[in-house]
């Protein structure tokens, strides 16, 4: 039986590098990329409008996960551009060949993230039926989405992903939240009392297969069930790797005034619901996150 092909942009990324990996036995699996590396990866430049073509050739499912990281130093007004135009301008450039191609997909999944609700800490536990927020990421998170509806004109499905902190021992948010612990430098983050949604990265990976077999369509929140606070979440990494935490917390007046706009990341969050992802059929394999850490962590031991 022929496998179905599915074209991931950000061929870069953890989160593409790691979906290969679960897809790979059952489908055909391409990247879409600035610097071609292997046999399956595919150019395409943004800047200078060039798309090969024949990495749609075939093609049933476009996992979208091109973007520039938000968390890599202060958010400058160049840096601001880049985050929307790596999102936005990469989607509606892809459309547009798949349009001139006259390709038809069975599914479009892209990702989007919690700070479509806004980052701010509040009470709330946020579904996908709440509004979205009045701040940078919350308007970047509504563009990415509305750039994702656009491809119904070529995709029976369209699938809109708000993602947690993703998680992975290997790299990405978890190793720079260990690394100062590890070193005994470790400290809560302003108040400690902001949450992070976050979700273990092969859950991420999971629910976009689950996407892609059944079809979801529609717009989901893919976090744990237990959103932790910044405080909890230092403490619990500390006795993971048996350090303690000596300093006092971090002001966050100095955190805002190293890190500008971007604090928000570090001293702002708020509670997300999975419930509609999970009514599915979908199963987190971490629901918690002391289990993750000590699995992750364990593995990387060995």
């Amino acid at each position: 039986m022929e496998k179905d092909i599915v074209l991931i942009t950000g061929a870069n990324g953890m989160l593409s590098k790691q979906l290969a990996t679960l897809l790979k036995s059952e489908y055909e699996i391409r990247f879409l990329t600035r610097k071609v590396q292997k046999p399956n990866d595919y150019q395409w430049d943004i800047d200078k409008q060039y798309l090969d073509v024949k990495s749609l050739v075939g093609v049933k499912h476009i996992v979208h996960l091109a973007g520039v990281s938000i968390a890599e130093g202060r958010w400058t007004a160049t840096q601001r551009q880049k985050i929307v135009d790596s999102r936005i301008q990469s989607a509606e450039f892809l459309l547009k060949k798949l349009k001139a191609e006259n390709i038809k997909l069975k599914s479009f999944i892209s990702a989007s993230a919690v700070g479509y609700y806004g980052t701010k800490t509040t009470s709330n536990i946020y579904t996908e039926e709440a509004s979205y927020g009045n701040d940078f990421l919350s308007n970047v998170c509504l563009q990415w989405e509305q750039a994702a509806d656009a491809f119904y004109d070529v995709a029976t499905q369209v699938t809109k992903l708000r993602f947690g902190v993703i998680l992975s021992a290997k790299e990405g948010a978890l190793p720079k939240m260990l690394k100062p612990i590890s070193l005994g430098f470790g400290a809560v983050l302003g108040s400690g009392k902001q949450y992070i949604p976050w979700v273990a990265i092969n859950d991420v990976c999971r629910f976009i297969k689950h996407s892609i077999e059944n079809s979801l369509g529609g717009t989901y929140n893919v976090v744990a069930s237990e959103s932790v606070t910044n405080r909890e979440m230092t403490y619990l990494l500390a006795e993971c790797i048996n350090k303690k935490i000596y300093l006092p917390n971090i002001p966050a007046f100095l955190i805002k005034w190293f890190f500008g706009d971007a604090s928000v990341l570090l001293l702002e969050g708020s509670r997300v619901s999975n419930e509609k992802a999970k009514q599915t059929g979908f199963i987190f394999e971490f629901e918690s996150l002391k289990p993750f850490l000590k699995k992750e962590l364990d593995a990387i031991e060995k």
